[in-house]
């Protein structure tokens, strides 16, 4: 990656997915209290029984050592705020798609996520984050199906988004690859 200064853009880094999945959890677990959050009550409690919700764009700010910051940038999950994600990921150079592979709907929810990032201008690079614990099974008979689906070969990696240190790996993960994108002619 590129050393980023105030005059050029900081790279950034979406994280987006369905409603409860631990977005603001990965956003806070990475930032900490440095961290721009969009949390109000949620009065959508038959959709999801959590007691707040994100309404707007989350942001936080990762140094990652030798003058290199990345900015993350945390989407709402609900439908009704697909333009602000749409936004979100069309400013970003990765994504994080976020799921719990274990819900029978999780190849679809993903898949479309992974089609609303390819779409954009200037599509990001994509890796699903597995949210809540799974087996190798399950996750190997997700990405099964997300590549059955058309969506080829993504990454899935388990993480524990509560856990610092392995929302880091992920991001890792990610800047690496976005290191071999910009390397490739």
């Amino acid at each position: 990656m590129t050393t980023y200064s105030s005059t050029s853009p900081m790279p950034r880094i979406a994280f987006m997915g369905p409603m409860g999945v631990g977005k603001t959890t990965a956003i806070r677990a990475l930032c900490g209290d440095d961290m721009v959050e969009s949390d109000v009550p949620n009065l959508d409690r038959q959709s999801h029984a959590k007691e707040f919700t994100t309404v707007g764009a989350e942001f936080g700010q990762i140094d990652l050592g030798d003058g290199e910051f990345v900015q993350v940038c945390g989407c709402p999950g609900q439908d009704r705020f697909d333009f602000l994600r749409q936004w979100v990921v069309s400013a970003s150079v990765g994504v994080f798609v976020m799921v719990d592979v274990n819900a029978a709907n999780a190849v679809q929810a993903a898949g479309l996520l992974l089609a609303e990032a390819a779409a954009a201008e200037n599509p990001p690079l994509a890796l699903v984050l597995s949210a809540r614990p799974a087996s190798a099974a399950a996750t190997q008979a997700f990405a099964d199906g997300l590549q059955a689906a058309g969506h080829g070969v993504v990454p899935v990696l388990q993480v524990d988004v509560r856990r610092r240190a392995d929302v880091l790996q992920a991001l890792s993960v990610l800047v690496s690859m976005l290191s071999l994108r910009s390397e490739s002619p």
